[in-house]
């Protein structure tokens, strides 16, 4: 059952409780069916080399095209530059929703004080929308995103007697529009361009390396054998870059109503790489990754000029561990055993960041989630 309503429709005079009732936030799908599509490419050489080393090497590419996103179909337009009353890095003062005028003294006119006012919550932004006057949000189906991936792909396998062992590298990038179709980091519905940057699940370096090593301890038949040798170990170690991440600002700075998107970004006013230690917040739990001074509030009536997926989590180290042995009883029945280990060293991984502005002081910037800790299994299956 949808909720309906419909306010202040510019034009019509609605009395009290009547005139014809919307659906609030309705969903628009294309009425023409355009497929999406994935093009893929590779060239791969392999080579024998001494020691019984196996390299391989590959160039791996696809292109994705008419991929789905959502947007505000009845977004507001923004403010074009040429006619922002705000000057380059001059924010919404904390008078200019009353008096109407930018802190600099200019007053706001024309479109772009709708536009204030919307970002103000001076008016009803839906009475105002551009396409459907008295809807809210209309969020819009469209095979309009792309992508682009490219990579080299580098591995190396050698096998010699009890030992194996395997190491893969990739060296990649991947960009596109929209990273999936409930991607919601579109700051303005009316430039797809905008949001063109790396994937939210981008990983620019992966390493891995694994290894099966069968102990020569105790080998040939009897009881020692039976219960001393036989054991395997196993490992895999993986080191790998981190994921982007966008820097948002909570306000609707930009006075479109975006109601399918990220209200805005920040303005970048100096190096986040710098100026900063990770324990200078003793009070925040996480660690500092990037300054927060780096960014200021942005421009009055703009979407900030900080894009896309601009920074990166930490990297990560992993090293999962293992330890295999058979029990025989006989030919047909014995016991296996499994003492499996992930996160071996219990090294803290973090995972996600505390990514939104804020002027005062806060948590914004700091690590606020890990991968899991060590855990340890334990197993012994029975067959026969």
């Amino acid at each position: 059952m949808l909720t309906s309503t419909q306010n202040d429709i510019v034009g019509y005079n609605i009395g009290a409780g009547g005139g014809s009732l919307f659906p609030l936030v309705p969903t628009s799908i294309p009425d023409k069916a355009v497929w999406p599509y994935v093009q893929q490419w590779n060239l791969n050489i392999q080579k024998e080399l001494p020691s019984h080393i196996i390299l391989s090497a590959a160039y791996v590419g696809s292109k994705g095209t008419h991929l789905t996103l959502i947007t505000d179909g009845n977004q507001l337009h923004p403010v074009p530059s040429s006619a922002n009353p705000y000057k380059p890095g001059e924010a919404i003062g904390p008078n200019d929703c009353t008096t109407l005028t930018t802190p600099s003294g200019v007053a706001v006119t024309g479109q772009a004080l709708i536009n204030l006012n919307v970002a103000c919550g001076n008016i009803n932004v839906d009475a105002n929308r551009p396409n459907f006057p008295g809807f809210s949000s209309v969020h819009s189906l469209r095979d309009a995103a792309n992508s682009i991936y490219h990579s080299l792909q580098v591995g190396a396998q050698r096998t010699v007697g009890d030992l194996t062992m395997s190491l893969a590298y990739t060296y990649s990038h991947s960009i596109d529009d929209s990273s999936s179709r409930g991607d919601n980091a579109f700051v303005d519905a009316y430039n797809y361009a905008a949001n063109r940057a790396s994937s939210n699940f981008d990983v620019r370096h992966n390493l891995s390396v694994s290894y099966v090593y069968s102990l020569p301890f105790f080998k040939g038949a009897g009881q020692a054998h039976k219960l001393l040798g036989g054991w395997q170990v196993s490992g895999i170690t993986v080191a790998q870059s981190g994921t982007p991440f966008s820097v948002t600002n909570s306000t609707d700075n930009a006075g479109v109503g975006n109601g399918a998107g990220t209200g805005s970004r920040p303005d970048l006013v100096s190096n986040p790489n710098s100026g900063f230690t990770p324990g200078q917040d003793p009070g925040n739990r996480g660690p500092l990754a990037y300054n927060p001074a780096a960014f200021a509030a942005p421009t009055g009536l703009t979407f900030g000029n900080v894009g896309r997926n601009t920074l990166n989590l930490p990297g990560r180290i992993n090293f999962d561990f293992g330890v295999f042995k058979k029990f025989p009883i006989s030919e047909k029945a014995g016991f296996d055993f499994r003492w499996e280990n992930f996160n071996l060293f219990n090294h803290t991984q973090y995972n996600s960041i505390d990514s939104t502005f804020a002027s005062a002081p806060s948590t914004c910037l700091h690590l606020n989630g890990t991968h899991d800790p060590r855990r340890m299994h334990f197993g012994l299956r029975c067959y026969f």
